[in-house]
């Protein structure tokens, strides 16, 4: 091997370091975020900015790692068709300063986000009121009916976007193929804690 092929194999085997968002300082793999109410921006943080920017007058909030199941959570195919949401894998998120619900779903290169009927989503919220509770901006209800699943979960924005993560890592070719299936089940079935609500 000559020394150019050594160094693109050395360098091809370095982990990317994680820096914090907001100072530059190395993080952990299990690091925290800070979302922006006001712009809808989360971002990495290492638990020193995580303390100092969870303060009145600034928009940073922490994100609170959540993914609870949601056992009694009801919502009917006829439901799902009036949200027009294109997929059976989204999360949805109140913007209360935008005055509106918005849908997001994980795709290969990101999220892709559509607007919902308002009367739709309020049918939802009538037959399932622990969504209003959620803390707006931060937290969603996550929707996961792919294959024959029905599952539903209150899940802090993080979490959210940790599964739009495992979706890229794993998403091969047009249909994303066999891998990205069993890890989208594996996240969920992950989640160890249950509501009742």
């Amino acid at each position: 091997m000559n020394a150019l092929a050594a160094l693109r194999d050395f360098a091809r085997r370095r982990p990317a370091a994680e820096h914090c968002e907001m100072c530059a300082a190395p993080l952990t793999p299990a690091h925290g975020h800070l979302f922006d109410r006001n712009t809808g921006d989360l971002r990495c943080a290492c638990t020193t900015c995580e303390r100092l920017l969870d303060a009145p007058g600034t928009p940073w909030t922490p994100g609170r790692r959540r993914l609870e199941r949601l056992a009694n959570f009801r919502l009917t195919d006829d439901q799902w068709r009036t949200l027009g949401v294109p997929v059976d894998l989204a999360f949805f998120v109140a913007r209360p300063a935008a005055g509106r619900v918005v849908a997001r779903y994980p795709s290969a290169a990101g999220t892709v986000e559509c607007g919902l009927p308002l009367p739709a989503w309020e049918s939802v919220l009538a037959a399932n009121p622990v969504v209003r509770q959620f803390d707006a901006d931060v937290e969603a209800l996550v929707v996961n009916r792919a294959g024959r699943r029905r599952d539903y979960f209150r899940a802090s924005i993080d979490e959210c976007y940790r599964l739009v993560g495992v979706v890229r890592l794993h998403w091969t070719g047009l249909g994303g193929g066999p891998a990205v299936w069993a890890a989208i089940a594996a996240f969920f079935d992950d989640a160890a804690t249950e509501s009742v609500a």
